[in-house]
C-alpha cells in the first residue's frame, strides 16, 4: 500500500472491507438455492479483485491526496524525466519512507507514485533507475498480469477445493510477483542503461539492506 497517514490508511482498509463483504452478502443472497452459493461466491470474489485493481488509481490519490511543495525537489525530478523516456504521469508527495509505487490495471490509466523520502535518498542515475523500473511494470502490464492470475487462482480454488493445490498457487503467485520485479530490472536496464539500472538497485541495497524492496509496485 503506498505510504500515507495512518487515519487515511485504516479509513481506505475499512472501506474496502465493507465493500467486500457487501459484494459477498449479496452474491450469498442470490444464491438460488444453497448448492450454488460457493460458486456466487467466487464471483463476488472475481468481482471484488477487479474493483481493487481497477479502483487503485483512485485509491492512490486518496491516500496521496497533497502534491509535494518542496519546490527543489520536484524540480530536481523533472530534470530527471525529461532526460529519460517516461510514458506514465509520475506524482512526487511528501512522506518520509522511502518507496516507489506504480498503480493502474491499464497503461492509460497507470500512475507513478514517489516519495519525497526516496526521491531526496537517490542520485539522479539511481533516481532515473528506479522511474524506469516502474515505468516497466506498465509497459509489459505487470499489474494486468497480477490481476489475471489472482482471478484464475480463485476460480481454480473454487474448482479443486483442495489445500494442496490452494497452497501451490499462492506459492506461484508469489514466484510471479518476484519474475516481474526481475523483468522490471531488465527493463529498466533496456530504458535508461545498466549504468543507471545498477544504480538504483545499489542504492536502493543501502536503504533496504535486507532486500525489503522499494515498495509495493504491484499491490
Amino acid at each position: 500500500m503506498i505510504p500515507s497517514h495512518w487515519f487515511r490508511r485504516i479509513v481506505l482498509v475499512l472501506f474496502f472491507m465493507e465493500v467486500g463483504g457487501g459484494i459477498l452478502w449479496v452474491a450469498t443472497r442470490l444464491a438460488p438455492d444453497p448448492a450454488y452459493k460457493p460458486f456466487m461466491q467466487t464471483v463476488a470474489g472475481l468481482i471484488f479483485l477487479f474493483g481493487f485493481y481497477a479502483s487503485a488509481p483512485l485509491a492512490a490519490r486518496f491516500l496521496a491526496p497533497v502534491a509535494s511543495t518542496d519546490g527543489p525537489l520536484q524540480r530536481r525530478l523533472a530534470g530527471v524525466l525529461a532526460s529519460m523516456p517516461v510514458g506514465s504521469p509520475v506524482y512526487l508527495y511528501d512522506h518520509a519512507d522511502q518507496q516507489a509505487n506504480t498503480v493502474g490495471l491499464g497503461q492509460h490509466h497507470s500512475r507513478i507514485y514517489l516519495t519525497s523520502g526516496l526521491v531526496r535518498r537517490l542520485s539522479d542515475p539511481g533516481l532515473r533507475g528506479v522511474i524506469a523500473h516502474e515505468e516497466s511494470h506498465v509497459a509489459e502490464r505487470h499489474i494486468l498480469g497480477t490481476f489475471a492470475y489472482a482471478s484464475c487462482f480463485t476460480l481454480g480454488s473454487y474448482g479443486t477445493n483442495n489445500n494442496t493445490v490452494f497452497l501451490a498457487g499462492f506459492l506461484i503467485f508469489l514466484a510471479l510477483r518476484r519474475y516481474f520485479e526481475y523483468r522490471a530490472d531488465a527493463g529498466a536496464a533496456a530504458r535508461v542503461g545498466k549504468a543507471d539500472a545498477l544504480a538504483a538497485l545499489h542504492e536502493l541495497h543501502e536503504i533496504y539492506p535486507l532486500g525489503h524492496g522499494i515498495g509495493g509496485s504491484l499491490s
